[in-house]
């Protein structure tokens, strides 16, 4: 029997988001097929998947045993999943590795060629995903291989499929997009898919957008003909009344353009019937030029709550160049409405963009506020491969990171120097750090007075915090010994907070534990205020693969070259407010944390203000809202506020 394991990672600051939508249409594609009488697929389950580090989920991995794995692939986890894909290869030498999902494209050469990748899916997959799984089935019993130009082909090269050998890629005959997608069933409904109490369900509607923006993969994926390319209203309302059930916390539509949809009166009607009582928070994307007020109204009946209408640019010739048709006026008006109507608004600004240069983008931030509407997004344009910008990158000068997430680092309109300084200048207005780095994972409140009453303390399954006594009497190959233990139980982001700190001690206990995770993100907690230049040669010996994060870090370079910066791991030196230390001799190599007892919070907080530093941590059980209004730059990042 063919065993078959499908893949998702998520985005490293937001597991709770990593819904495995596209492995669980897979399954249910095969199962409406009649493959799981004869196959088993099995999705790795959200635990691993989400929050597993690389050690942990490739044991899990192995453990099954399958003939296939199956990784959806998307800017945020291509890389680690490959990865992690040449890792499984070296454990289980006839594994198939297939990928499929956004990443997969025929001008995206490092996903097609790397070595870790057997057979590619192009654009829908469920068919083409079960056709390969009969084909790899029927080729167990077979003694010869297919041809293809003359070139002998390990796989079965079935329509929709790509294999790259030989330095030649080849491809299946195409695949049509599905004319209908009434017979795929619902992935939730058949009980393949996990949704824990309080996380976000995310339900598509249909796979359509009738607009060609050449920055956007939406229409050239799914078709800008909707034809009977939608999921019918009373599927969407059971799997909406499905999630109530599970306890989720918000309704994500998959959708592009939800007010555009043709059942769309349908659809709010049955919301707002089935979505009470007390209503789950809907999440949409919306067109805002069609945003009249019966639609709006009959949105927030439904249960709406926010909102993502993306602008992107309010120059003219910017939008045509993108292929992006807006009529500014009608779009601002439907907008207000969401705004009137208390609906929170995700206002899009995308940096970068083909005939927009520094005056033109402040130009669309003043327009913005002309038209009274409320807070702004600043995003980075993403060269996308498969997209319009990229095939015509060279006729706008494009320079751009070749890896996710493919910033934008140059144009003919904006040089990298101008084009950082754009984006550090727009951050700040629109109350953003311009240092921060988007998807970066947060150390959670609990790691600042952590104690320690043994030589290692560990918490959660898999381990997500570390609390180690470096004074403890261990030689260091003991310390080395202790690592190897958790090399394979650690989680995706590791905090490990060292008491007495010593950094041979550091790097004893943690060198085992990061050669296995070569991809997890560390912070690492210091009590005292170790050597700026000692903190800065650790982090560049750690083992570590260079990745996603760190390339969306390529703004705090002066220069883009190399395109990116190391981001793990990320120091932290949390110390008594007294200790004699200047923040600025960190900068740019750690983050200090001011800690402070409770009865001399009055004294300390006014002095920390002038220091300057990245938080405060008040020794006390249980937060005082005069503390925030006394610290006037710092964040208090514990206690907590109750919420």
């Amino acid at each position: 029997m063919l065993k078959i394991v499908l893949l998702q990672l998520p985005v490293p600051s937001n597991p709770a988001a990593n819904v495995p939508l596209a492995a669980g249409y897979l399954k249910a594609w095969a199962y409406q097929q009649g493959l799981l009488e004869r196959m088993q697929i099995e999705i790795v389950p959200r635990d691993i998947a989400d929050r597993g580090g690389d050690g942990l989920i490739c044991d899990w991995i192995s453990a099954q045993n399958p003939h296939v794995l199956g990784i959806s692939l998307y800017t945020w986890n291509s890389e680690r999943s490959l990865q992690l894909a040449s890792l499984l290869k070296q454990a289980l030498p006839s594994l198939i590795v297939v990928v499929g999902g956004p990443e997969v494209q025929r001008n995206n050469a490092w996903v097609l060629e790397h070595p870790a990748v057997d057979i590619a899916v192009e654009g829908e997959g469920e068919q083409t995903f079960s056709e390969l799984l009969l084909a790899l089935e029927h080729q167990q019993q077979q003694i010869n291989l297919p041809m293809h130009n003359q070139v002998a082909l390990p796989y079965p090269l079935v329509a929709g499929t790509l294999q790259y050998q030989a330095g030649q890629l080849h491809a299946g005959l195409p695949r049509p997009a599905m004319g209908s997608l009434d017979p795929i069933p619902s992935p939730y409904l058949l009980g393949f898919l996990e949704l824990r109490a309080g996380e976000i369900a995310f339900i598509e509607c249909s796979r359509w957008c009738p607009y060609g923006c050449t920055f956007c993969l939406y229409g050239r994926n799914l078709g800008t003909k909707l034809g009977g390319r939608m999921f019918g209203s009373e599927r969407v309302l059971a799997e909406v009344a499905w999630a109530r059930q599970q306890g989720a916390r918000a309704i994500h539509f998959v959708e592009a353009n939800l007010n555009l949809l043709p059942n769309f009166r349908e659809l709010m009607r049955g919301l707002h019937t089935i979505n009470q009582p007390n209503p789950t928070p809907i999440y949409a994307e919306l067109r805002g030029e069609h945003l009249k007020p019966e639609s709006v109204e009959a949105m927030v009946q439904a249960g709406l709550t926010v909102a993502e209408v993306g602008l992107q640019s309010a120059n003219r010739t910017a939008l045509q160049a993108v292929g992006r048709r807006t009529d500014l006026d009608k779009w601002a008006e439907g907008t207000r409405r969401l705004y009137q109507h208390g609906v929170a608004v995700l206002l899009d600004v995308i940096l970068g963009l083909p005939e927009d240069d520094a005056a033109s983008t402040h130009a669309t931030i003043e327009w913005i506020q002309q038209q009274e509407l409320g807070d702004y997004d600043i995003f980075t344009l993403q060269v996308l491969p498969g997209t319009g910008v990229r095939n015509e990158a060279e006729r706008f000068g494009m320079q751009f990171q070749m890896r996710p997430p493919y910033y934008i680092l140059a144009t003919n309109w904006l040089n990298y120097q101008q084009l950082r300084a754009l984006r550090w200048d727009l951050r700040e207005q629109a109350g953003l750090d311009p240092l921060a780095i988007e998807g970066m994972p947060q150390p959670p409140s609990d790691v600042w007075l952590q104690t320690c009453e043994q030589a290692i303390r560990v918490i959660d399954q898999p381990i997500r915090t570390i609390v180690l006594d470096c004074g403890a009497e261990l030689s260091l190959e003991q310390w080395q010994a202790q690592g190897q233990i958790y090399a394979h139980q650690v989680a995706s982001h590791v905090v490990v907070i060292a008491k007495q700190s010593d950094l041979a001690v550091l790097e004893a206990f943690c060198w085992p534990i990061a050669q296995a995770n070569l991809t997890i993100h560390w912070d690492i907690v210091l009590d005292q205020p170790l050597a700026p230049n000692a903190l800065r040669q650790l982090q560049q010996r750690w083992p570590h693969t260079i990745g996603y994060l760190d390339r969306i870090a390529v703004y705090r370079r002066w220069q883009a070259e190399p395109d990116w910066v190391q981001v793990t791991p990320r120091w932290w030196i949390n110390c008594n407010w007294q200790q004699p230390l200047d923040p600025l001799s960190y900068e740019g190599i750690a983050e200090v944390v001011w800690r402070v007892p409770a009865d001399q919070a009055n004294t300390a907080i006014p002095a920390l203000n002038r220091r300057g530093g990245t938080g405060i941590v008040l020794e006390a059980e249980h937060f005082v809202p005069a503390w925030q209004e006394l610290s006037e730059h710092l964040p208090i990042l514990a206690p907590l506020a109750d919420s």
